[in-house]
């Protein structure tokens, strides 16, 4: 199945950033695509802005990615970003005001030697980097910055199965089952190593390591809790199996197209129509 693909909006302020990004936008858009392979899936949108940054152009919308880059040539960038900062204060202390989502801003400064006359930076500022800067490295700021944030969901995909690891939810054709923090631990291991049997010793460090009992007792009812909640979600088509004086292994039992599977779930419908009738 496709990752679907969410709206990004890579506000470029500055006339020659915005002529130096579109001239390398197949390569920025390239390394974006690699970046989300385990996120959810973005393809930047570069929209040239040629106001001033102001407070609101940092409000987030529902289903929509937004990033500020800015050109700082020198500090009066910096300086309209503190009053910016100010204004939010502003925004976030009025009463009855819910806590609005900003979008990262990231600074482009011509050369390091800017930055020697600035004590703080205001934390608006999510990242900076210099010109000239290389596409990958800045899709790497930019897609660190939006993880760092949790606008970015990580995913752990195995064809159609998927786990989110930020909601600690399990995620199967668009159905989804919430996880403890156990059982999320153990779907992400066992999706990395899908078909691999990840020995009881491999489980006990795992357990250790999230603070839980490593008692065989206590690993065995978090492998059997997973395991319903899977074939739950999946109607049957993925298990966690035992395998014996060894570990347990996350198998794919068949594999069903999308067509077969709604076959399936449809004919099971029927016959419990037939059965209520």
């Amino acid at each position: 199945m496709e990752k679907r693909e969410m709206q990004f909006e890579l506000v470029v302020i500055g006339e020659r950033l915005f002529t130096t990004l579109s001239d390398k936008a197949d390569e920025f858009e390239e390394a974006m695509r690699h970046l989300c392979r385990h996120t959810d899936a973005v393809v930047p949108t570069l929209i040239k802005m040629d106001h001033r940054p102001q407070f609101n152009d940092l409000l987030l919308q529902d289903n929509v990615i937004r990033v500020l880059l800015v050109e700082a040539r020198d500090l009066s960038i910096v300086e309209i970003i503190q009053a910016m900062e100010r204004k939010e204060l502003a925004f976030l202390n009025h009463p009855g005001t819910s806590l609005p989502r900003l979008a990262p801003l990231i600074a482009v400064f011509d050369t390091p030697a800017v930055l020697a006359d600035v004590s703080d930076l205001p934390e608006l500022i999510s990242d900076w980097t210099f010109l000239p800067f290389d596409p990958s490295e800045l899709a790497r700021r930019i897609h660190a910055t939006l993880k760092r944030k949790n606008i970015l969901k990580t995913k752990i995909r195995y064809g159609a199965l998927s786990v989110v690891s930020e909601t600690r939810t399990m995620i199967f054709f668009g159905n989804t089952m919430q996880l403890t923090r156990s059982e999320c631990a153990l779907a992400e291991l066992f999706l990395n190593q899908m078909g691999t049997v990840i020995p009881l010793a491999d489980l006990a460090l795992l357990f250790k390591s999230t603070g839980k009992s490593t008692t065989g007792s206590n690993i065995r009812v978090t492998v059997f809790q997973l395991r319903l909640k899977l074939e739950m979600l999946t109607k049957g088509q993925y298990t966690v199996m035992s395998v014996y004086k060894q570990g347990y292994c996350l198998k794919q039992k068949t594999r069903s197209t999308i067509k077969e599977i709604s076959d399936n779930l449809d004919a099971r419908y029927r016959g419990s129509a037939r059965f209520v009738s």
